[in-house]
Protein backbone atom coordinates (compact mmCIF):
# COMPACT_ATOMS: atom_id res chain seq x y z
CA UNK A 1 0.00 0.00 0.00
CA UNK A 2 2.97 2.53 0.50
CA UNK A 3 4.68 1.83 -2.55
CA UNK A 4 0.90 2.47 -4.54
CA UNK A 5 0.37 5.64 -2.31
CA UNK A 6 3.88 7.01 -3.58
CA UNK A 7 3.21 5.89 -7.14
CA UNK A 8 -0.51 7.62 -6.82
CA UNK A 9 1.72 10.90 -5.55
CA UNK A 10 3.74 10.72 -8.17
CA UNK A 11 0.73 10.76 -10.60
CA UNK A 12 -1.35 13.32 -8.96
CA UNK A 13 1.83 15.46 -8.92
CA UNK A 14 2.75 15.00 -12.67
CA UNK A 15 -1.03 15.91 -13.57
CA UNK A 16 -0.95 18.93 -11.53
CA UNK A 17 2.29 19.85 -13.64
CA UNK A 18 0.69 18.94 -16.83
CA UNK A 19 -2.56 20.93 -16.03
CA UNK A 20 -0.13 23.86 -15.00
CA UNK A 21 1.74 23.93 -18.21
CA UNK A 22 -1.10 23.08 -20.49
CA UNK A 23 -2.91 26.68 -19.28
CA UNK A 24 -0.24 28.56 -19.74
CA UNK A 25 1.33 27.19 -23.01
CA UNK A 26 -0.50 29.00 -25.59
CA UNK A 27 0.63 32.67 -23.70
CA UNK A 28 4.02 33.54 -25.98
CA UNK A 29 7.50 33.51 -24.24
CA UNK A 30 7.98 36.84 -22.74
CA UNK A 31 4.39 37.96 -23.82
CA UNK A 32 1.46 39.57 -22.29
CA UNK A 33 -2.09 37.58 -20.25
CA UNK A 34 -5.23 39.77 -21.03
CA UNK A 35 -8.25 38.80 -19.19
CA UNK A 36 -11.62 40.04 -20.50
CA UNK A 37 -14.62 39.46 -18.36
CA UNK A 38 -18.02 40.37 -19.85
CA UNK A 39 -21.52 40.43 -18.13
CA UNK A 40 -23.52 39.53 -21.00
CA UNK A 41 -23.56 39.30 -25.21
CA UNK A 42 -25.26 42.45 -26.15
CA UNK A 43 -24.14 44.53 -29.74
CA UNK A 44 -23.00 47.47 -28.22
CA UNK A 45 -21.26 45.60 -25.34
CA UNK A 46 -19.47 43.13 -28.09
CA UNK A 47 -18.45 46.22 -29.89
CA UNK A 48 -16.49 47.27 -27.17
CA UNK A 49 -14.42 43.93 -26.97
CA UNK A 50 -14.27 43.42 -30.55
CA UNK A 51 -12.87 47.14 -30.69
CA UNK A 52 -10.23 46.82 -27.84
CA UNK A 53 -8.77 43.78 -29.47
CA UNK A 54 -8.31 45.57 -32.59
CA UNK A 55 -6.85 48.83 -30.89
CA UNK A 56 -4.18 46.47 -28.61
CA UNK A 57 -3.56 45.06 -32.37
CA UNK A 58 -2.66 48.21 -33.67
CA UNK A 59 -0.40 49.33 -30.44
CA UNK A 60 1.56 46.13 -31.23
CA UNK A 61 -0.09 43.10 -29.13
CA UNK A 62 -1.15 40.70 -31.67
CA UNK A 63 -2.88 37.52 -30.55
CA UNK A 64 -0.76 34.47 -31.05
CA UNK A 65 2.49 36.48 -31.05
CA UNK A 66 2.84 38.74 -28.02
CA UNK A 67 -0.34 38.32 -26.33
CA UNK A 68 -3.10 35.62 -25.12
CA UNK A 69 -6.66 36.41 -24.49
CA UNK A 70 -8.71 34.84 -21.57
CA UNK A 71 -12.60 35.83 -21.92
CA UNK A 72 -15.38 34.85 -19.66
CA UNK A 73 -19.32 35.70 -20.18
CA UNK A 74 -21.76 35.46 -17.59
CA UNK A 75 -24.27 35.27 -19.69
CA UNK A 76 -26.13 38.04 -17.67
CA UNK A 77 -25.93 36.23 -14.70
CA UNK A 78 -25.23 39.27 -12.14
CA UNK A 79 -24.16 36.26 -9.69
CA UNK A 80 -21.51 34.99 -11.25
CA UNK A 81 -19.38 38.15 -11.43
CA UNK A 82 -17.74 37.62 -8.27
CA UNK A 83 -16.59 33.73 -9.55
CA UNK A 84 -15.06 35.03 -13.20
CA UNK A 85 -13.33 37.62 -11.30
CA UNK A 86 -12.07 35.09 -8.72
CA UNK A 87 -11.03 33.33 -11.36
CA UNK A 88 -9.15 35.62 -13.66
CA UNK A 89 -7.69 36.97 -10.79
CA UNK A 90 -6.20 34.03 -9.21
CA UNK A 91 -4.66 33.39 -12.88
CA UNK A 92 -2.34 36.41 -12.46
CA UNK A 93 -3.37 38.13 -15.78
CA UNK A 94 -1.14 41.02 -16.47
CA UNK A 95 -4.27 43.30 -16.86
CA UNK A 96 -7.90 42.67 -16.11
CA UNK A 97 -10.46 44.47 -18.69
CA UNK A 98 -13.89 44.43 -16.78
CA UNK A 99 -17.11 45.15 -19.17
CA UNK A 100 -19.87 46.65 -17.69
CA UNK A 101 -20.56 47.92 -13.70
CA UNK A 102 -21.46 44.82 -12.30
CA UNK A 103 -18.53 43.29 -13.79
CA UNK A 104 -16.44 45.98 -12.82
CA UNK A 105 -16.85 46.02 -9.17
CA UNK A 106 -16.40 42.17 -8.79
CA UNK A 107 -13.21 42.21 -10.67
CA UNK A 108 -11.99 45.62 -8.56
CA UNK A 109 -12.82 43.54 -5.23
CA UNK A 110 -10.47 40.79 -6.07
CA UNK A 111 -7.95 41.44 -8.77
CA UNK A 112 -4.37 42.03 -7.56
CA UNK A 113 -3.33 44.02 -10.87
CA UNK A 114 -3.91 46.50 -12.94
CA UNK A 115 -8.02 46.93 -14.21
CA UNK A 116 -9.13 48.51 -16.74
CA UNK A 117 -13.01 48.87 -16.65
CA UNK A 118 -15.21 49.72 -19.94
CA UNK A 119 -18.98 50.44 -20.22
CA UNK A 120 -19.46 51.93 -16.76
CA UNK A 121 -22.26 54.84 -16.42
CA UNK A 122 -21.10 56.32 -13.05
CA UNK A 123 -17.27 54.84 -11.95
CA UNK A 124 -17.52 57.49 -9.29
CA UNK A 125 -20.30 56.14 -8.14
CA UNK A 126 -20.35 52.69 -8.16
CA UNK A 127 -16.94 52.89 -5.94
CA UNK A 128 -14.23 52.32 -8.78
CA UNK A 129 -12.80 55.59 -8.48
CA UNK A 130 -12.78 58.60 -6.85
CA UNK A 131 -12.53 60.92 -9.56
CA UNK A 132 -12.58 60.79 -13.52
CA UNK A 133 -10.21 63.35 -13.68
CA UNK A 134 -7.64 62.12 -11.20
CA UNK A 135 -5.58 58.83 -12.41
CA UNK A 136 -5.72 55.91 -9.97
CA UNK A 137 -2.42 53.65 -9.28
CA UNK A 138 -3.70 50.26 -10.77
CA UNK A 139 -7.56 51.11 -12.02
CA UNK A 140 -8.59 52.95 -15.30
CA UNK A 141 -11.46 52.56 -18.00
CA UNK A 142 -13.90 54.10 -19.90
CA UNK A 143 -17.35 55.35 -18.88
CA UNK A 144 -20.51 55.17 -21.38
CA UNK A 145 -22.31 57.80 -19.25
CA UNK A 146 -25.68 58.30 -21.32
CA UNK A 147 -26.48 62.07 -22.70
CA UNK A 148 -30.07 61.61 -21.17
CA UNK A 149 -30.99 65.36 -21.51
CA UNK A 150 -30.38 64.81 -25.35
CA UNK A 151 -32.43 61.71 -25.34
CA UNK A 152 -35.44 63.28 -23.60
CA UNK A 153 -35.27 65.43 -26.30
CA UNK A 154 -35.44 62.91 -29.17
CA UNK A 155 -38.38 61.27 -27.37
CA UNK A 156 -40.13 64.80 -27.51
CA UNK A 157 -38.97 65.21 -31.12
CA UNK A 158 -40.14 61.71 -32.17
CA UNK A 159 -43.03 61.82 -30.20
CA UNK A 160 -44.10 65.01 -29.33
CA UNK A 161 -47.59 63.91 -27.76
CA UNK A 162 -46.13 61.99 -24.72
CA UNK A 163 -46.60 63.27 -21.67
CA UNK A 164 -46.23 60.37 -19.03
CA UNK A 165 -43.14 58.60 -19.37
CA UNK A 166 -42.58 54.84 -17.69
CA UNK A 167 -39.22 54.56 -16.75
CA UNK A 168 -38.10 50.70 -15.98
CA UNK A 169 -34.72 50.53 -13.90
CA UNK A 170 -33.15 48.34 -11.29
CA UNK A 171 -32.81 50.28 -7.88
CA UNK A 172 -30.30 48.07 -6.89
CA UNK A 173 -27.87 48.58 -9.74
CA UNK A 174 -25.24 51.71 -9.77
CA UNK A 175 -25.50 52.84 -12.98
CA UNK A 176 -29.29 52.85 -12.96
CA UNK A 177 -29.33 54.60 -9.81
CA UNK A 178 -27.00 57.65 -11.70
CA UNK A 179 -29.50 56.88 -14.45
CA UNK A 180 -32.71 57.80 -12.71
CA UNK A 181 -31.61 60.65 -10.92
CA UNK A 182 -30.70 61.91 -14.20
CA UNK A 183 -34.28 61.38 -16.20
CA UNK A 184 -36.01 63.11 -13.30
CA UNK A 185 -33.17 65.83 -13.48
CA UNK A 186 -34.16 66.52 -17.02
CA UNK A 187 -38.01 65.34 -17.23
CA UNK A 188 -39.44 68.38 -15.38
CA UNK A 189 -38.36 70.76 -18.10
CA UNK A 190 -39.06 68.67 -21.17
CA UNK A 191 -43.18 68.54 -20.20
CA UNK A 192 -42.27 64.25 -19.17
CA UNK A 193 -44.46 63.03 -15.85
CA UNK A 194 -42.38 60.11 -14.82
CA UNK A 195 -43.45 56.89 -13.55
CA UNK A 196 -41.40 54.34 -12.62
CA UNK A 197 -41.09 50.61 -12.88
CA UNK A 198 -38.84 48.84 -10.94
CA UNK A 199 -37.14 45.84 -12.15
CA UNK A 200 -35.10 43.87 -9.72
CA UNK A 201 -34.17 40.83 -12.27
CA UNK A 202 -34.71 40.50 -16.17
CA UNK A 203 -37.47 38.52 -15.29
CA UNK A 204 -39.26 41.51 -13.78
CA UNK A 205 -39.40 43.51 -17.36
CA UNK A 206 -42.26 42.29 -18.60
CA UNK A 207 -44.60 42.06 -15.85
CA UNK A 208 -43.18 45.40 -14.97
CA UNK A 209 -43.78 46.80 -18.34
CA UNK A 210 -47.11 44.94 -18.28
CA UNK A 211 -47.73 47.06 -15.11
CA UNK A 212 -47.29 50.20 -16.99
CA UNK A 213 -49.35 49.78 -19.98
CA UNK A 214 -52.03 52.30 -20.20
CA UNK A 215 -50.61 54.66 -17.36
CA UNK A 216 -48.05 56.02 -19.62
CA UNK A 217 -47.68 57.15 -23.33
CA UNK A 218 -44.10 55.67 -23.97
CA UNK A 219 -41.41 53.31 -22.28
CA UNK A 220 -37.58 54.01 -21.26
CA UNK A 221 -34.93 51.56 -20.54
CA UNK A 222 -32.72 53.35 -17.92
CA UNK A 223 -28.92 52.46 -18.12
CA UNK A 224 -28.78 49.26 -16.32
CA UNK A 225 -28.02 45.94 -17.73
CA UNK A 226 -30.87 44.53 -15.99
CA UNK A 227 -33.71 46.21 -18.06
CA UNK A 228 -31.28 45.78 -20.88
CA UNK A 229 -30.93 42.38 -20.53
CA UNK A 230 -34.89 42.51 -20.58
CA UNK A 231 -35.20 44.00 -23.56
CA UNK A 232 -37.07 41.44 -25.76
CA UNK A 233 -39.64 41.22 -23.26
CA UNK A 234 -40.15 45.50 -22.73
CA UNK A 235 -39.98 45.01 -27.03
CA UNK A 236 -42.95 42.30 -26.89
CA UNK A 237 -45.05 44.30 -24.71
CA UNK A 238 -44.56 47.85 -26.53
CA UNK A 239 -45.40 45.53 -29.65
CA UNK A 240 -48.61 44.00 -28.09
CA UNK A 241 -49.81 47.40 -26.85
CA UNK A 242 -48.30 49.72 -29.71
CA UNK A 243 -46.60 51.47 -27.14
CA UNK A 244 -43.26 53.51 -28.15
CA UNK A 245 -40.25 52.22 -26.69
CA UNK A 246 -36.86 54.14 -26.09
CA UNK A 247 -33.86 52.98 -25.05
CA UNK A 248 -30.30 54.86 -24.79
CA UNK A 249 -27.84 52.78 -26.67
CA UNK A 250 -27.53 50.91 -30.43
CA UNK A 251 -27.24 47.89 -29.26
CA UNK A 252 -30.03 47.71 -27.90
CA UNK A 253 -32.15 49.67 -30.69
CA UNK A 254 -31.15 47.14 -33.17
CA UNK A 255 -32.30 44.28 -30.87
CA UNK A 256 -36.18 46.66 -30.85
CA UNK A 257 -35.41 49.60 -29.30
CA UNK A 258 -37.15 52.56 -31.46
CA UNK A 259 -34.75 55.12 -30.74
CA UNK A 260 -31.94 55.98 -28.58
CA UNK A 261 -29.22 58.78 -28.42
CA UNK A 262 -26.14 57.05 -27.96
CA UNK A 263 -22.24 56.71 -27.02
CA UNK A 264 -20.23 55.41 -29.84
CA UNK A 265 -19.62 51.90 -28.43
CA UNK A 266 -16.80 50.68 -31.24
CA UNK A 267 -14.72 54.11 -30.42
CA UNK A 268 -15.94 53.54 -26.50
CA UNK A 269 -13.73 50.38 -27.60
CA UNK A 270 -10.78 51.75 -29.48
CA UNK A 271 -10.51 54.23 -26.29
CA UNK A 272 -10.61 50.57 -23.81
CA UNK A 273 -7.92 48.99 -25.60
CA UNK A 274 -5.54 52.40 -25.80
CA UNK A 275 -5.92 52.28 -21.77
CA UNK A 276 -4.84 48.92 -21.83
CA UNK A 277 -1.73 49.00 -23.78
CA UNK A 278 -0.83 51.82 -21.65
CA UNK A 279 -1.39 49.73 -18.73
CA UNK A 280 0.77 46.85 -20.50
CA UNK A 281 3.66 48.67 -21.06
CA UNK A 282 4.04 49.94 -17.71
CA UNK A 283 1.80 52.96 -17.32
CA UNK A 284 0.11 53.46 -13.86
CA UNK A 285 -1.99 55.90 -13.00
CA UNK A 286 -4.06 56.60 -16.02
CA UNK A 287 -7.35 59.13 -15.64
CA UNK A 288 -10.51 57.84 -16.57
CA UNK A 289 -12.07 58.61 -20.19
CA UNK A 290 -15.61 59.42 -21.05
CA UNK A 291 -17.69 58.72 -23.83
CA UNK A 292 -18.82 62.28 -25.66
CA UNK A 293 -20.57 61.28 -28.67
CA UNK A 294 -24.28 61.85 -29.22
CA UNK A 295 -25.06 59.43 -32.27
CA UNK A 296 -28.71 59.06 -32.85
CA UNK A 297 -29.87 55.19 -33.96
CA UNK A 298 -33.50 54.61 -35.20
CA UNK A 299 -34.95 51.03 -35.89
CA UNK A 300 -37.71 51.50 -38.47
CA UNK A 301 -39.10 48.12 -38.44
CA UNK A 302 -39.74 48.71 -34.53
CA UNK A 303 -41.48 51.82 -35.00
CA UNK A 304 -44.01 50.23 -37.97
CA UNK A 305 -44.81 47.28 -35.12
CA UNK A 306 -45.09 50.44 -32.20
CA UNK A 307 -47.51 53.33 -34.15
CA UNK A 308 -44.67 55.53 -34.60
CA UNK A 309 -43.92 57.22 -37.53
CA UNK A 310 -40.32 58.83 -37.32
CA UNK A 311 -40.53 62.75 -38.77
CA UNK A 312 -38.56 62.86 -41.82
CA UNK A 313 -35.54 65.10 -40.54
CA UNK A 314 -34.78 63.02 -37.52
CA UNK A 315 -34.40 59.96 -40.25
CA UNK A 316 -32.26 62.06 -42.08
CA UNK A 317 -30.06 62.99 -38.59
CA UNK A 318 -29.64 59.60 -37.78
CA UNK A 319 -26.07 57.76 -37.62
CA UNK A 320 -27.39 54.05 -38.42
CA UNK A 321 -31.50 53.23 -38.98
CA UNK A 322 -32.31 49.68 -38.58
CA UNK A 323 -34.38 47.93 -40.82
CA UNK A 324 -35.22 44.80 -39.01
CA UNK A 325 -35.00 43.95 -35.03
CA UNK A 326 -32.66 41.32 -34.57
CA UNK A 327 -33.21 37.93 -32.73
Amino acid sequence: MGRLAKILGVIAVLTVVAIVVSKHAATPRGGKVVAIATLMAHPALDAVQRNLVKELERQGFVEGKNVRYVVRNANGQVQLASNIANELSAQGSDVIVAITTPMAQAVAKSARGPVVFAAVTDPVGAGLISSVDKGEVLITGTSDAWPYEDQLKLIRKITPAVKRLGVLYNPGEAASQFGIKEIRRFAPSLGFELIEGAASSTNDVYPVAQNLVGRVDALFLSSDNTVIGGVAAAVKVAVEHRIPLYVGDSGTVEKGGLAAVSVGYSELGTETGRLVARMLNGERSIPAVVARGSEVYLNKKAAELMGVSIPTEVLQSATKVYDEIAK
